[in-house]
């Protein structure tokens, strides 16, 4: 519950306009498919469809669910009483999530990071990535079980490193 008042109080803060200190250092990003189109109707081989990685259809999942307003569904995505309805309308309500691209994920036997780009809030001129922090489930499925605001590469940096102590065995995901 603290962590998501949390939140939400970074969320107000951002929206009211805090000064950017100097642009975030964008990463590259590779722009994820959203969907796993099939291959189109057609006599021709084409290309094999790559399949997207569990952990990133299962915060793409998340993600679509917070930006349509359906909480209960995100909330369904994730590890019970971790995060709550009021924080995920914080960041719906503070961000342009539908501007999100994945910049990288991490993957270890028990938990994952993806981390987003820097994404513009609604109001102002602050930018902010996402950090979420997955977990397996008993039946094998990924559950986001925490999500942190990143104001600047430092904070990302910073992240990376906090997850790689927890899962120094993480294993970069291709996006």
């Amino acid at each position: 519950m603290r962590r998501s008042l949390c939140l939400v109080g970074i969320a107000v803060w951002v929206l009211c306009g805090c000064a950017k200190e100097g642009a975030p250092r964008e990463t590259e990003t590779a722009e994820v498919p959203a969907v796993v189109d099939p291959a189109p109707e057609s006599n021709e081989p084409g290309p094999p469809v790559k399949a997207e990685h569990p952990v990133l259809a299962a915060t793409r999942e998340f993600l679509r669910a917070v930006i349509a307003g359906r909480y209960d569904r995100a909330l369904s995505l994730s590890v019970f009483g971790e995060i709550t309805q009021q924080g995920l309308a914080g960041m719906r309500e503070a961000f342009q999530l539908d501007q999100v691209t994945f910049t990288q994920a991490w993957l270890d036997a028990e938990q994952s990071a993806v981390i987003t780009n820097f994404i513009p809030a609604k109001q102002g001129t602050a930018t902010a990535a996402w950090a979420f922090n997955l977990v397996v489930n008993e039946d094998g499925r990924w559950l986001v079980r925490l999500s942190d605001i990143l104001f600047n590469q430092q904070m990302v940096d910073a992240y990376l490193a906090a997850f790689q102590d927890v899962a120094p065995n993480a294993q970069p995901i291709d996006l």
